[in-house]
């Protein structure tokens, strides 16, 4: 291993009255250096597999032996082309386990769990297309999945049988209606499967154990009582829903806890909505939205993650917003790697986590650099508390109020902030395999007080402004 010298930026602390303070700074440079190497992670990079043949299209790349990189949350290329006896290899450099589920039932290939940094690899010696996808990200032909091609004897390519990724052709008859769980349909996947784009699916009140996936546009599920409309997924499902490719779908007014990964999960859409949603006590995050835009996330309620209680990330522009929600008791209150581009986190209350909102960039999701969020009107106090569940990167983040982790171009202001054993407002750079510098962002007209070791600090980066 070689070693690189890096000459580090100077660390500026300034206290209520916005002079500089030295008190403690060691203490302070170390938490926050830490804390932007644990939002990312080390990742181990698998050596990349010989090639022989590649195309010079974008689509489909043509390989005799590949990687396909797994990140958050894409298989990259998606699609792939080999030679009969070709091994591929899929490295896990992203920052959240995957899985490979072949699409074809009993097959005699595919992993269950894969953990960041490992890699699964299988040889390939039978002509035939084989599909795949993560199960936790994703479902055949949507979100997280991919194929790989095995050339006949011949070199030609054969042809792949009916798929099962859904159909996409679905259509509105212009008449929507309401399908009455558990009247019209036993379960709630009952429902979201009789639901054709424009219909609402009403959920009464009761306790559901099963894990939803949604593929059909312009859906709305919507419990009749929050509180007493439960998903619960007693440890052994993965997610209460997820929205998987299909656009301007609602959830709204139910409780989801107790799952493996999401209480509410979208993931590539355009048009989404949560509202008067309850997340507790889930694996990953509570209400999450991946690779989504134009998005309202309103008067939620996350608890209980490991990592963050409400998640939107990889999107530009999103479009998105979260407001008038509360988050406690998580690892993160809010977190998004590469959230970038009219992304408002606004009038909302985060506290009891082990650190605040916390925006950063990471070279494990697409569209890096973190840019151009507002975050504005917000509660954020006493995110100190050691005794949530928490990932790495959040134990070595607490004590953080809003922690801007190698983000560049944001506004932070109008929130009160208080209570925090390092930081109120901070702005550090970020190295992962790209070292993220926070540069340009503005944090103004804030109120904060009763930190640790400085109201406000800025370290790796240039051009930041605070000001009052």
């Amino acid at each position: 291993m070689t070693m690189q010298r890096i000459t580090m930026p100077r660390l500026r602390l300034m206290g209520e009255q916005g002079s500089l303070k030295i008190l403690k700074a060691r203490r302070l440079l170390a938490v926050a250096v830490a804390s932007a190497v644990g939002l990312t992670g080390v990742v181990a990079v698998a050596a990349p597999a010989s090639a022989s043949r590649q195309s010079t299209g974008a689509a489909v790349q043509e390989y005799i032996d590949v990687n396909v990189t797994m990140k958050d949350n894409v298989f990259t290329p998606k699609r792939v082309t080999v030679d009969p006896g070709a091994t591929i290899h899929w490295p896990n450099e992203g920052y959240n386990e995957h899985n490979i589920i072949p699409n074809k039932k009993k097959a005699e290939w595919g992993d269950k769990l894969i953990g960041v940094g490992e890699e699964y690899e299988f040889k390939f010696a039978k002509p035939g297309v084989y599909e795949y996808f993560c199960s936790i990200h994703g479902s055949p032909g949507r979100g997280m999945f991919g194929s790989i091609t095995v050339r006949n004897a011949d070199g030609t390519v054969p042809s792949s049988k009916k798929s099962n990724a859904p159909d996409e052709t679905a259509t509105s008859s212009g008449k929507s209606k309401t399908i009455r769980v558990p009247a019209d349909a036993k379960t709630i996947q009952g429902g979201v499967d009789k639901a054709n784009p424009g219909d609402m699916v009403l959920v009464s009140p009761g306790v559901y154990h099963e894990a939803v996936l949604v593929t059909t546009d312009r859906v709305v599920i919507r419990g009749v009582d929050r509180n007493k409309t439960i998903l619960d997924g007693r440890y052994e499902l993965e997610n209460g829903i997820k929205i998987i490719g299909a656009n301007g779908v609602v959830v709204e007014n139910m409780t989801a806890r107790r799952y493996e990964r999401n209480g509410f999960f979208w993931t590539g859409v355009k048009g989404y909505r949560g509202s008067y949603l309850t997340s507790t006590r889930t694996g990953d995050y509570g209400i999450y939205a991946f690779d989504s835009v134009e998005g309202i996330l309103d008067h939620d309620y996350g608890s209980g993650s490991p990592d963050a209680g409400f998640y939107i990330g990889q999107c530009f522009p999103c479009d998105s917003i979260i407001r008038d929600s509360i988050s406690e008791y998580n690892g993160l209150g809010s977190s998004g790697t590469n959230a970038s581009g009219n992304l408002v986190i606004a009038n909302s209350i985060w506290r009891y986590n082990r650190a605040g909102i916390v925006p950063n960039s990471g070279d494990g999701e697409a569209l890096a650099p973190q840019r151009k969020a507002t975050v504005i009107g917000n509660l954020v106090y006493s995110n100190n508390n050691g005794e949530t569940p928490a990932i790495g990167a959040a134990k070595l983040a607490q004590g953080n109020g809003i922690l801007i982790a190698g983000g560049s171009d944001n506004l932070v202001t109008k929130n009160r902030v208080w209570d925090h054993d390092v930081a109120g407002i901070v702005s550090v750079l970020n190295p992962d395999k790209t070292v993220f510098f926070a540069n340009r962002n503005r944090v103004i007209n804030n109120i904060v007080s009763e930190s640790g070791e400085g109201d406000l600090a800025t370290f790796g980066g240039e051009g930041n402004c605070f000001s009052d």
